[in-house]
């Protein structure tokens, strides 16, 4: 499992820590193993701080979400970065409930892998998880989702999944090409996939529905 936190916030020295910040935590004074790739670019982010209280937060945390998710995010490939970072601690500098890109990592594993990425405070083994801001996944869910064809689906999840398919297919053309061998188990795989894809899309589908009704009746 991956969390999330700020430097101030988490002092315990038994998790495995990673800062993901463009100083690489300099100003922590943060020794510990670094993930450049998720670090924000300076260009945008200077943007972004010369924007505040001059624009609306709302206004300006999306075009940061925006942002990061066009120039980092969507460049990686999120099962490869949750694979590299499993069963660490996420570091930035800002306060656990403040706009911080650590939240836009944790929403956009959660949308696309459906895993759970918590917000959490430590002093040795005591940890304490905290509420991250519910807006930025939805800014974020909202980025991802605008001019992008969905193939008929509405869960963001589903269409990851059945992507991954149509690469496998891809990759299995290209090399039977290249090898003159069979790449049946590719295609096998990507059918997997596209069951996969169903199931999540029925299953978000059915979270919306059951969320409607429970509004509809409060």
């Amino acid at each position: 499992m991956i969390s999330t936190s700020c430097h101030k916030n988490w002092q315990s020295s038994y998790y495995s820590t990673y800062a993901i910040s463009g100083n690489r935590g300099k100003d922590a004074n943060y020794n510990g193993e670094c993930y450049p790739k998720l670090a924000p670019k300076l260009q945008f982010w200077k943007i972004w701080h010369d924007n505040i209280g001059t624009i609306s937060d709302e206004e300006n945390n999306k075009f940061y979400i925006q942002q990061y998710y066009a120039q980092v995010l969507s460049k990686l490939d999120p099962e490869q970065v949750y694979r590299e970072l499993d069963n660490s601690v996420l570091l930035c500098y800002e306060d656990n409930t403040a706009f911080c890109h650590r939240h836009i990592v944790a929403a956009w594993f959660e949308i696309l892998l459906g895993v759970t990425v918590p917000e959490q405070k430590a002093k040795g083994f005591d940890i304490e998880t905290i509420d991250r801001p519910d807006y930025i996944k939805e800014y974020l869910d909202e980025i991802m989702r605008k001019d992008r064809d969905m193939r008929g689906f509405k869960s963001l999840r589903a269409l990851y999944i059945f992507e991954k398919g149509e690469k496998l297919e891809v990759e299995a053309d290209r090399l039977e090409q290249e090898t003159g061998k069979c790449y049946d188990h590719y295609r096998q795989r990507a059918c997997f996939l596209r069951c996969d894809a169903d199931e999540e899309e029925a299953r978000f589908n059915q979270k919306r529905l059951t969320k409607a009704i429970k509004n509809k009746s409060c």
